[in-house]
C-alpha cells in the first residue's frame, strides 16, 4: 500500500473547519471527522468571532481526542481568511475543508486517498447530498463527473468545498481569494487553470446543508458575484462571460430546483 495510506506519527490529512456561531451543528460536524475510518488526521477548528456556545462545545470535544486542535481568530476575519489561516497551521500532506454545518460519511477520507493513490490526483472531490436544516434530504444527490478541467468548471462548479481533499503544497501556494464572494470557486479556477489534476468520486460522501438565509441560499447574490468572477477576476469579455453565465444558470436550476 502507498505510504499515503499508512499511519505515522505525523498527520497525513489536516481537516480545516472555520466556524462562526455554529453551536447548532458544530458537534455533529466534528464527530463526522473524528469518526473517519482513516484515522491519521488532525482537525483544526478555527472560531471566527462566535458569540454563542461554539467555543465551549469545541473545547469539550477536544478533551476526548488529541487530534482536535481549537484556535480562535484575534478578530472576525471571514471564512476565506480563516481557511487560509488553517492552511498555514496545517501539518498534513493533504488538506480537507469542512463547513461547520456539513457532515462527512465515515469512509470519505479513506476513499479519497485511495483515488489519490490510483489516479495520481492533486484534488479529489465527491458527490454530495443536499439536506435541509434538520439533515433531511431535500432533493436528489448531486452526482459529480469523474473528472473536471478548467474549461469544464467555468461552465459549472462541480466541486463542493466540503467535499475536497487537496495536496497541501498546492493549497499553500494558491490559498483562498479573500476579496471575492465564492472564494472556493476562485481557488478551484486557479488550480485547474494551471493544469493540476482533479478527480471526482461518484459516491455520495458528504451531506451539505442548504439553509434558509445562509450565503448559499441567496441565489440572487450568488449570480451577481459569479458574474463578477467572470468579468473582474478572470477578465473575460462580456460575450464570453454571458455565454458562461447561461451555463451557470442552467446548472443552478438543475442542482437546486429539479
Amino acid at each position: 500500500m502507498n505510504d499515503v495510506l499508512k499511519n505515522s506519527f505525523e498527520p497525513v490529512v489536516s481537516v480545516i473547519v472555520p466556524v462562526h456561531n455554529g453551536e447548532r451543528y458544530i458537534e455533529e460536524s466534528i464527530r463526522s471527522v473524528l469518526s473517519q475510518t482513516y484515522e491519521n488526521l488532525e482537525l483544526i477548528v478555527i472560531d471566527d468571532g462566535s458569540e454563542d456556545s461554539t467555543a465551549e462545545i469545541v473545547e469539550k470535544l477536544s478533551l476526548n481526542d488529541s487530534r482536535l486542535r481549537f484556535e480562535k481568530n484575534p478578530e472576525k476575519s471571514g471564512v476565506a481568511k480563516t481557511r487560509n489561516r488553517g492552511i498555514e497551521l496545517s501539518r498534513g500532506e493533504f488538506v480537507a475543508f469542512l463547513d461547520a454545518d456539513d457532515i462527512w460519511s465515515p469512509e470519505k477520507l479513506e476513499k479519497q486517498l485511495q483515488i489519490v493513490e490510483k489516479e495520481g490526483a492533486d484534488l479529489v472531490y465527491t458527490s454530495y447530498e443536499i439536506v435541509n436544516s434538520e439533515g433531511q434530504a431535500s432533493r436528489d444527490p448531486y452526482l459529480v463527473p469523474e473528472t473536471v478541467d478548467f474549461k469544464g468548471i467555468l461552465k459549472e462548479n462541480v466541486i463542493g468545498c466540503s467535499t475536497v481533499l487537496l495536496r497541501s503544497d498546492i493549497a499553500k501556494k494558491y490559498k483562498f481569494v479573500e476579496n471575492f464572494y465564492h472564494e472556493d470557486y476562485c481557488l478551484w479556477l486557479d488550480i485547474l487553470r494551471d493544469g493540476y489534476k482533479a478527480v471526482g468520486c461518484r459516491e455520495t460522501l458528504v451531506k451539505w446543508r442548504f439553509i434558509t438565509n445562509s450565503r448559499s441560499f441567496n441565489k440572487k447574490n450568488s449570480a451577481i458575484y459569479r458574474w463578477k468572477i467572470y468579468r473582474e477576476y478572470l477578465s473575460f469579455s462580456f460575450v464570453k462571460s454571458a455565454r458562461l453565465f447561461v451555463f451557470y444558470m442552467i446548472g443552478g436550476i438543475k442542482k437546486y430546483y429539479s
